[in-house]
């Protein structure tokens, strides 16, 4: 209760920023992990060069963020830039830091990702139980008596 009984404004939710915004397009999950764990990774030792470059060519790389829609996108918006022309790598300038905050921007839009799957999920399990159960009703009503 707030003051003189009344109850507190609830606030719609704020607009997403430029990069909150381009994360949550990132419809993969483990596109997401391997962001956050590379964005952690440059939080955590900004100075350590190996963590400041992300060939795309990597296999794991290549597999999540390269094929997930979106996820090079979320990339460049969070700080990272193409590196020289012709080089198939991402790098974050000198000059350039990373903090928890964009972790946990990154979290999460993984979070929220895995939520809306589950919940889709349990919709469209529902929907098939409904559709099963209609179908039983209208094969028990054809049965000859």
């Amino acid at each position: 209760m707030g003051y003189a009984g009344y109850v507190p404004a609830k606030l719609p939710p704020s607009k997403p920023t430029e990069v909150e915004a381009a994360v949550q397009a990132v419809k993969s999950v483990e596109a997401l992990e391997v962001i956050g764990k590379l964005l952690y990774n440059c939080a955590v030792s900004p100075r350590e060069e190996k963590f400041r470059r992300v060939k795309l060519s990597n296999k794991k790389v290549a597999d999540t963020i390269g094929s997930a829609e979106g996820a090079l996108e979320a990339m460049l918006a969070l700080g990272w830039e193409q590196g020289q022309a012709g080089s198939e790598e991402l790098v974050v300038r000198e000059g350039t830091y990373f903090s928890m905050k964009e972790v946990r921007i990154v979290e999460a839009a993984k979070e929220r990702l895995q939520k809306d799957m589950r919940s889709s999920s349990s919709k469209n399990l529902a929907a098939m139980a409904l559709k099963q159960a209609h179908l039983e009703m209208v094969n028990i009503n054809f049965l000859p008596r």
